[in-house]
């Protein structure tokens, strides 16, 4: 049995379900109307193959970032307090996803006092930040790649929704995942969690 897998409450299920299953509808009549002149619907191309991509990053990349030590991925001594992260206004992307339904994407996010919850719950995180740092990477090699070919505008509204669906998203995990990371470090001594997988 993998104890890393997180069980989801039925209701989040469902609230995940419909979000992703709207999020997709409008992705693919997205790409249907932009792609015949990509030139004049820039933001939407963007958003809809960052929804793509977003989705296949996520499929392929799951079980192996879920499987990983769920301390593998270290905080650098500047990080480690999130108070780069609040300068950069973490906190008012946070309250926009407890007040939209973007928030329901992450149904298996919840926090407990058992420890092994909380563990279970940086291995979702890693899994995030993971997904978001490559899906982050694939949108700016597009931006990237739009811009260099001539399209300027599609390049630079790939580069704006990586900013804000990928950036921001990890930022915004790795300011909660340190938050996690010292509630566990009060509960277990330091030699309990080296080497752990």
């Amino acid at each position: 049995m993998n104890t890393w897998l997180a069980t989801i409450d039925p209701k989040a299920y469902t609230r995940w379900l419909l979000t992703a299953c709207t999020l997709s509808i409008l992705s693919m009549v997205g790409m249907v109307i932009a792609m015949p002149d990509i030139d004049r619907h820039p933001i939407t191309l963007a958003l809809s193959m960052n929804w793509v991509v977003a989705g296949f990053v996520g499929a392929v990349t799951h079980n192996y970032l879920l499987r990983m030590n769920p301390w593998r991925f270290r905080f650098a001594h500047w990080e480690r307090e999130g108070r780069v992260y609040r300068y950069v206004g973490v906190e008012a992307f946070r309250w926009l996803l407890r007040q939209t339904p973007l928030g329901w994407l992450n149904p298996t996010f919840r926090m407990t006092a058992r420890k092994s919850d909380l563990e279970n719950l940086l291995r979702q995180m890693n899994f995030a930040e993971g997904a978001h740092l490559i899906g982050g990477a694939i949108t700016l090699g597009l931006a990237f790649g739009y811009a260099v070919t001539g399209h300027m505008r599609v390049g630079l509204s790939f580069a704006v929704v990586t900013l804000f669906c990928h950036f921001y998203p990890l930022i915004t995990q790795r300011w909660n995942r340190g938050r996690v990371a010292r509630v566990v470090q009060r509960i277990a001594p330091e030699s309990a969690r080296i080497g752990r997988v």
